[in-house]
């Protein structure tokens, strides 16, 4: 079994979708890395691929984010799950979080707080599950 990170973006805007698989090419080496344009197609691919980290927008075409999030939760119960959306508030960043989310970021702030979030740690390349922060590696 493969302790590389593999990371799953659910989300249904293209522009955002190519923004953050540009930022993880940028800051990870030779990322493993999923898209999802709907819930259930996330669904299928989190049952499939098992991704360690999951960016998930609210506002999916399909079905509420907030249900994809709690059954996606329910398969992978230690994975790094970030929720997205373009509205934040109290009520929201609560409910995202009592459906298992380990965070919440506000567009259009993407990719800012996914390090954290994510843990990721500043300044490193992620390469088969192993870390640096020397910047050859």
């Amino acid at each position: 079994m493969s302790t590389a990170p593999v990371f799953l973006l659910v989300e249904p805007y293209p522009t955002f979708r190519l923004r953050l698989q540009i930022w993880l090419e940028q800051v990870l080496v030779h990322p493993t890395i999923l898209t999802a344009t709907n819930g259930m197609e996330a669904l299928r691919l989190t049952e499939q691929e098992q991704p360690s980290h999951i960016l998930i927008e609210m506002e999916l075409p399909d079905m509420p984010g907030l249900e994809v999030l709690r059954q996606i939760r329910q398969i992978l119960p230690d994975a790094r799950i970030v929720a997205t959306g373009w509205h934040e508030s109290r009520f929201i960043i609560n409910e995202v979080q009592s459906a298992g989310a380990n965070g919440f970021i506000r567009k259009p702030k993407l990719p800012n707080g996914l390090p954290d979030l994510w843990e990721i740690p500043p300044g490193s390349k992620m390469d088969n599950g192993k870390t640096s922060t020397r910047p050859d590696h």
